[in-house]
């Protein structure tokens, strides 16, 4: 009798764990949004049409149009400015995991094939730091707030530039994978989505373990099916080959990780001068700045994959800590970072068709379990 509940009791708890990693692995999967994650060497021809719609209709109709991808580290910083200004804008969700931003339409209005890409009145704008300037220029009157404080004394102008190119060297992917790589850098707990079944799937996109997934391949592949593309493609196939080699060297991502230890270091400094009338600032000064956006972004992406610990938590930059801990209060923040729970909803509502199936193949499992128990049972 012991046995037997065993047995159904193993089984139960197998289903359990497997069910997450089936829906998880199943294409289409989590859209991770990082230059090295590549499932197919397929065009999304299928998609074409809906993006062609999409830039008739951005062109036909006044307003802001984004391109991004939700968990792309470069598309936030876009999402967390635009809603720091309060601007209404639409978006075109660009599905990175299955490639959609190379196939022909987009790299139509993008030849890089990279997210963000903002379309305003017929006028594309790309790169995220770009299109944050753009905004800044033509979008700062009335209840659209400035992210660079113009009315301010030039040397808070020039802190807020410094801070800025100081975080914007940081690449968040790069850090991203080489923390994959080489995990004794990020001792801290991952959060979603970096789960262990995807950091795992990204890796054997970097090192080119399965055909499919060899990136640098895909992209000559495409370089040749889009001319007009071809220099920018086969330039980021190279690039994609020289992140590789450098990322699988223990001691070239320690050297990305002392500097981003730097900017940490003078980022606490800065921090630390803040106190009474002005504990309540932010980077560099009351008001919450381009230079904060790129921090916060920074910030998430390392507490994502876990490497808090290794640049602010236990006491090693408080005032670093405190920072994080406010600017996730911030409604930027919220509507820009996915939560836990909107990560659930989209993936239930792209997995209901295999979620359906595989409940009722579980029942069946579970009835054909409960039929051997019985039957031992009543064998005793």
């Amino acid at each position: 009798m012991r046995k037997s509940k065993s047995f159904l009791f193993v089984n139960l708890v197998s289903i359990r764990r497997t069910l997450p990693l089936i829906f998880l692995l199943r294409k289409p999967t989590f859209c991770i949004s990082l230059s090295t994650a590549a499932t197919n060497g397929n065009s999304c021809s299928s998609a074409s049409s809906e993006i062609a719609s999409e830039m008739n209709r951005g062109a036909e109709k006044n307003g802001l149009l984004l391109y991004y991808n939700m968990f792309s580290f470069y598309s936030q910083k876009v999402v967390m400015a635009l809603h720091e200004k309060n601007l209404p804008f639409e978006t075109k969700d660009i599905d990175l995991n299955n490639e959609q931003q190379y196939n022909p339409k987009f790299l139509q209005i993008n030849p890089k094939g990279e997210v963000p890409v903002l379309q305003n009145n017929g006028k594309i704008i790309a790169d995220s730091a770009k299109i944050i300037d753009y905004l800044e220029d033509n979008f700062s009157n009335g209840d659209t707030p400035r992210l660079m404080p113009t009315h301010q004394n030039p040397e808070v102008r020039q802190k807020v530039i410094y801070f800025r190119n100081l975080i914007d060297k940081i690449n968040g992917n790069v850090l991203t994978m080489g923390s994959f790589i080489h995990p004794e850098f990020a001792a801290g707990v991952k959060k979603v989505p970096f789960i262990a079944p995807v950091r795992n799937a990204l890796i054997k996109c970097l090192l080119f373990l399965e055909s499919d997934t060899n990136l640098a391949k895909n992209l000559r592949k495409y370089a040749e099916e889009n001319p007009e593309a071809r220099e920018m493609l086969l330039e980021k196939a190279e690039n994609q080959e020289k992140k590789r080699e450098k990322l699988l060297k223990k001691e070239e991502f320690s050297a990305i990780c002392n500097q981003t230890e730097e900017v940490f270091n003078k980022v606490e400094e800065e921090l630390s001068q803040y106190i009474n009338d002005k504990k309540n600032w932010w980077l560099c000064s009351e008001l919450f700045t381009v230079a904060d956006i790129s921090l916060s972004i920074l910030m998430v992406r390392i507490y994502q994959i876990g490497m808090e610990p290794y640049y602010w938590t236990n006491g090693k930059r408080p005032h670093c800590e405190r920072y994080f801990n406010r600017v996730q209060e911030r409604d930027s923040y919220k509507k820009t970072v996915p939560s836990a729970f909107s990560l659930i909803k989209i993936f239930f509502k792209a997995q209901m068709p295999l979620i359906l199936g595989v409940s009722i193949a579980t029942a069946i499992v579970i009835i054909i379990g409960g039929y051997f128990v019985v039957k031992k049972i009543a064998n005793k």
